[in-house]
């Protein structure tokens, strides 16, 4: 455009035309978000978006021409997102901004128990459960989502479980579980241990027409009628008048208490084998009734004196016979005369004898059918038999003549059938632990812990069962067959054999005999560490008609199979007794073995702890 000057000052210069203005550079525009640039969510928040404003010079406020991206953002899924927020003014000039949100993963939800994780109830009381309470960081509380598997029933003594779990809006799960112990009602005989379930033993249950006679050197008195702890009678003579031959009647001898009395020649029987007649004790205490029998048998039951052929459904159970006056390092030793600790000679049906002490006798129990009157149905278990010997004639820990249908389970027999310090009465080829005639039938020896006998530490001679059982320093471990009357075939299976030594100056150190006829099932046996260089020892005998599978015999004839084939194959009993918190000697192993009773048993010193620690040893390396 041009511009004519038409009064101009200056001596009238003449007009002058002026150029025209360069247009304006558009501005691009501005985008600015609302809210934080960078935003953490937890899984599954909600989340509205704050946007952005925008502003151009030339055009002015242009937010509602801003195209965002991104959203929604889906916060059940974690991860990384972004926004963007971009505008575009009248003249194409763009501007962008974004956003980062974060979603976190989901963390599960939490749930706490009210009260105690344990609770006690009373059997027959009503369980009132505490609750719980639940939370979750994106969620909030859950309390209310909280579900309950409750399967207590309070009319049945027992352990129960309540279960409380809880789930978040992402699926994550939290649970817990609360123990309840129902307590049953206390027994009315619970002073008698033998009531009482207790693991590996029998429990028995008076009937209602038992008669229960109880009787306590200490504090009873022969003019009660003995029937309640408190009208105690004191001797035990006294006691067996007072038991109904034919009734399930208990006598109950005083833990802790003792008499200088056995329980003599036993001529009553129970109802049957689920109704017996019970000798056993009663009271608090970890030490067994104590009956100091000196020369005489503790039980004995024999012909003569109107005694009655049959003697049947009999329990004894929890007491220590002690033949007191045999016994060298006793105040009260005086000769070496003596019987058995149990000696019989009735037939009977059903016979168990459990949780006792044998002590010092010339044998801790003989059963002999030698007037073919049947005796059948003989449990001995738990027993602790020990020390047995004789000066003129032979001696074992139990010997069975005649008998049909015989267990042996679960009993420590330690130093049986012979005396170092007593003339006569060394160690022979003679005497042994276990001593099973072969005129025997059906009989299982299993689980027993067996150590220094003078000779065996089982003969077998009929054949049976040999399982799980635990030797240690026997001259001869294991005798299968040898019967001249019956089959004498049997199993020797998962047996524990070690330290093989002689007989006195006489050589042995054999770990499993038969004769080479014997068809036996020789298995998964261990034979280790013999204690002999005698010149005739071995670890297991061969025969063709045997047969042998899983068997270790190690450092005994010759080491099969080389060190370090194994993982840790010279263990020893004195390791592992350090382990159980023993001493490192042989004689610590022995004490405690031979303490073991139903009033203060020790799963340590059991034959299944023993034969496990062992047995890893000779576990192959990997």
């Amino acid at each position: 455009m041009l511009v004519i000057c038409t009064a101009c000052g200056g001596g009238g210069n003449p007009s002058q035309t002026l150029p025209e203005p360069a247009p304006e550079k558009n501005t691009p525009p501005k985008v600015e978000l609302l809210g934080a640039r960078r935003i953490q969510l937890l899984h599954g928040a909600n989340y509205e978006d704050a946007g952005a404003v925008a502003h151009d010079k030339q055009d002015g406020d242009i937010t509602d021409k801003i195209v965002t991206e991104g959203l929604p953002i889906n916060t059940s899924v974690a991860g990384d997102y972004e926004i963007r927020y971009t505008v575009t003014d009248s003249e194409s000039a763009v501007a962008e901004v974004a956003r980062r949100v974060i979603v976190s993963e989901n963390e599960s939800p939490t749930i706490t128990l009210l009260g105690a994780n344990e609770i006690s109830v009373n059997e027959g009381a009503r369980f009132v459960d505490p609750g719980a309470e639940a939370s979750d960081i994106e969620d909030g509380e859950l309390t209310s989502k909280i579900e309950v598997e409750n399967g207590v029933n309070t009319e049945v003594p027992g352990n129960y479980k309540v279960f409380y779990r809880v789930s978040d809006s992402a699926g994550a799960t939290a649970s817990v579980e609360r123990d309840i112990s129902v307590i049953g009602k206390p027994s009315e005989y619970s002073h008698i241990p033998i009531t009482i379930d207790k693991e590996g033993f029998s429990s028995f249950q008076p009937q209602s027409d038992s008669k229960l006679i109880y009787v306590s050197s200490s504090s009873g008195d022969d003019f009660n009628d003995g029937l309640s702890p408190k009208t105690a009678v004191k001797s035990i003579a006294k006691g067996k008048e007072l038991l109904r031959d034919g009734f399930p009647d208990w006598l109950l001898l005083k833990i802790g208490d003792e008499w200088s009395e056995g329980l003599g020649r036993w001529v009553k029987s129970g109802r049957s084998a689920k109704q017996p007649m019970i000798v056993t004790s009663y009271g608090t205490g970890l030490t067994r009734p104590l009956l100091l029998t000196g020369a005489r048998s503790g039980i004995r039951a024999s012909g003569g004196g109107g005694s009655p052929k049959q003697v049947d459904y009999l329990v004894f159970s929890g007491l220590h016979f002690y033949a007191e006056t045999r016994d060298p390092d006793s105040d009260s030793f005086s000769n070496t005369d003596g019987a058995s600790g149990i000696v019989w000679l009735r037939g009977s049906t059903y016979l168990l004898i459990e949780d006792n002490c044998f002590d010092h006798y010339q044998t801790g129990i003989a059963i002999m059918d030698i007037s073919d009157l049947n005796v059948s149905g003989v449990e001995i278990r738990k027993n602790v038999i020990v020390d047995s010997f004789s000066t003129d004639g032979h001696s074992q820990g139990i010997y069975i003549q005649e008998t049909e249908g015989v267990t042996i389970e679960e009993n420590i027999f330690d130093h049986n059938g012979w005396h170092e310090s007593l003339s006569g009465a060394q160690a022979t080829k003679f005497n042994h632990s276990i001593y099973i005639q072969g005129d025997n039938l059906d009989v299982q020896i299993k689980n027993n812990i067996i150590s220094r006998s003078s000779s065996h530490g089982m003969q077998l001679r009929p054949g049976g069962l040999i399982e799980g059982n635990f030797l240690i320093r026997n001259p001869i471990s294991i005798l299968l067959g040898m019967s001249d009357v019956s089959d004498d075939d049997g199993v020797v299976v998962n047996n524990v054999i070690l330290n093989g030594n002689d007989i006195g100056s006489e050589p042995r150190g054999w770990g499993i005999d038969f004769k080479p006829e014997n068809n036996g099932v020789i298995k998964n046996n261990i034979v280790a560490h013999v204690l002999t260089d005698s010149g005739n020892r071995f670890g297991i005998k061969t025969s063709d008609y045997a047969t042998y599978s899983g068997n270790v015999v190690y450092d005994w004839e010759e080491i099969r199979g080389a060190q370090e084939n194994y993982v840790d194959p010279k263990r020893t009993i004195e390791e592992y007794n350090v382990l159980m918190g023993g001493e490192a000697t042989f004689d610590s192993f022995v004490e405690k073995i031979r303490a073991q009773s139903r009033l203060d048993w020790n799963p340590d010193y059991s034959t299944e702890s023993l034969n496990r620690f062992f047995r890893e040893g000779f576990s192959p390396k990997e």
